[in-house]
């Protein structure tokens, strides 16, 4: 598998990723007419007669099916209850579907929250995309893209992919397919931010060992050889490489590199490169998120990540370590997760869920008294 190993230049001096974020999007809630307002012009979700017929007609069915199995439960609760027999008897209909159209109206909020709570994070994103100079796109179909996790399966979905060019572009998405196995399958679900090379590079594969590798398998195929990456991370990654890359590959993952990529606990992040493209893999967590923390993660991460390409030149032989500076990692000195703990946007309880509950608890009163 070949490659080019030439000098890259990336603008060190430069850096649009560098520059402080505005997070404030991030944090910041929606109003009620402005998630409207997206959910139409943006999402292009617009109420329609025959969704709410459908909505309907789903729920009539569901009430239908969760109060025969209510009320099938209730005869033979019939058989063991001597105390309440004849109530349970005497009301057993009304008790079923009462209980059936209370449970399934939970579902249905349940559900409806959950899907508000997808729009509001679509939102913020939107706008923190528009302030600080990212495209923003809520899906993509088959994205056209060179890595590993983007040629399995099939209905390749990527969402809330932020983009943004210039000296030193980034890319963020959250990546989802679906594998065929057997009679059923498999959802594929990753995460990615990806730095664009200025050439073609030979594939370069970080993989951590945490999930027993999950990017490659057990037996990573089109993989040239493993090398060794030395340091005091060869226990947490495997290094894969053609053998001309190997000494590019260790040069560029130095300590305080791959440092970046060892998050809290047990968690850690895949890396590939390829093509002219350099993809950050998570399955663990989202990257594209409404966490600030793991904004400033991936700015930092990105901007080390850039400079140390920028700094390898033509030939690049196997580095030998050099005395310990600042911010660096040595092999006496236990690995440092830098990458912050994973705080996704916090949703509400939905209080209007109690009302059901409440309306249910009423129907067993009445039907047993």
């Amino acid at each position: 598998m070949g490659g080019t190993f030439g000098v890259l230049t990336y603008g060190v001096a430069v850096s649009m990723i560098s520059e402080p974020l505005d997070q404030t999007p991030l944090t910041v809630g929606s109003t009620g007419p402005e998630l409207r307002e997206y959910t139409t012009r943006v999402l292009g979700h617009r109420p329609r007669w025959n969704v709410w017929a459908g909505l309907v007609a789903l729920y009539a069915v569901a009430t239908a099916a969760v109060a025969a199995l209510v009320y099938v439960a209730l005869m033979l609760g019939v058989l063991g209850a001597q105390a309440q027999a004849g109530p349970l008897r005497e009301h057993a209909v009304l008790l079923a579907a009462g209980t059936a159209a209370c449970l399934v109206a939970v579902v249905f909020i349940l559900v409806a929250h959950v899907k508000r709570g997808d729009r509001e994070e679509l939102f913020r994103l939107h706008r923190f995309a528009a302030a600080n100079g990212f495209e923003f796109a809520p899906e993509v179909k088959e994205p056209d893209l060179p890595g590993l996790i983007f040629q399995r399966g099939t209905l390749r979905r990527a969402s809330a992919r932020l983009r943004r060019s210039g000296p030193r572009p980034l890319e963020v998405a959250n990546y989802r397919a679906w594998i065929p196995k057997g009679r059923a399958g498999e959802s594929l679900s990753w995460s990615y931010f990806a730095l664009t090379l200025d050439r073609p590079m030979a594939r370069v594969v970080l993989e951590a060992r945490v999930g027993g590798g999950r990017l490659l398998g057990s037996s990573p195929a089109g993989m040239d050889r493993r090398a060794a990456l030395g340091g005091p991370f060869e226990e947490t990654f495997r290094l894969w490489c053609p053998p001309e890359a190997e000494g590019w590959a260790r040069a560029l993952f130095t300590p305080d590199v791959v440092a970046r990529l060892v998050g809290p606990g047990k968690t850690a992040f895949d890396v590939e490169v390829v093509a002219d493209r350099l993809f950050v893999y998570s399955h663990l967590r989202s990257l594209s998120c409404c966490d600030p923390q793991t904004w400033r993660w991936m700015g930092e991460t990105a901007d080390a990540l850039y400079t140390r390409l920028g700094e390898l030149g033509d030939t690049v032989e196997t580095p030998t370590p050099g005395p310990t500076g600042a911010g660096s990692v040595t092999a006496s000195e236990p690995p440092i997760g830098l990458a912050p703990p994973y705080a996704p946007l916090r949703r509400p309880f939905p209080v209007l869920v109690l009302v059901p509950l409440l309306v249910m608890i009423g129907v067993w009163a009445v039907g047993l008294a």
